[in-house]
């Protein structure tokens, strides 16, 4: 029997972008505090091949180690993760760990639109948020990736954040969860910032 009680980590913020967010997630991250201590997950959509130098970009403004998903690793607090891909999060005997699939896999019935996927990434997240405290947000883009996932993630005790229009250099995506989600909170950029830290703060 699994021990959920101490299961780590235990704060994870999940962040899912698509035009436009590159430049908005390297603020993020360049404003994290030494401190931090929550696990942050990236679903930017990008093709396969910029991933390496787009976590390289990152390294050098973050105080965090930022590293490219891989599967059956063990997720671990104050690490920051950049997922392609079909990318799910599970419960593992020895934690929470990542499981990647290839969209040529036949072992998933799901229609792929984007890579990564961020839909995808959210409902695994939603099936395990009654043991871990998420923190689910969805930046600018074209399309509606990410609602219906934050969605899932929301009606399971997930806090989510809309990006607000006022920021949001394309504002599909978050325009979209706003209007599905019924609790979610919009924010501007600056405040996502803001509401990141807080949630990533040390224990005390």
């Amino acid at each position: 029997m699994l021990n959920l009680k101490h299961l780590e980590p235990d704060k994870i913020i999940l962040i899912g972008a698509s035009t436009g967010g590159p430049g908005h997630i390297n603020k993020i991250l360049a404003a994290l505090k030494p401190e931090f201590n929550a696990t942050i997950i990236i679903a930017q959509h990008m093709g396969n091949d910029y991933i390496p130098s787009f976590i390289k970009q990152l390294n050098s403004v973050c105080y965090h180690d930022v590293s490219p998903v891989v599967s059956q690793k063990i997720l671990l607090p104050s690490h920051i993760y950049v997922c392609s891909l079909l990318t799910s999060i599970n419960i593992h005997s020895e934690g929470l760990t990542f499981l990647q699939n290839n969209y040529t896999e036949s072992d998933y019935n799901y229609d792929v639109n984007y890579n990564p996927d961020i839909d995808y990434l959210y409902r695994s997240a939603a099936k395990i948020a009654r043991q871990v405290s998420f923190l689910g947000i969805i930046l600018t883009g074209i399309g509606s990736d990410g609602a219906n996932g934050c969605k899932s993630l929301s009606e399971m005790g997930g806090e989510c954040i809309a990006e607000s229009e006022t920021s949001a250099i394309v504002d599909g995506m978050p325009r979209q969860a706003r209007k599905i989600v019924p609790n979610i909170e919009i924010l501007p950029l600056n405040e996502i910032i803001i509401k990141i830290n807080q949630f990533g703060r040390a224990h005390v």
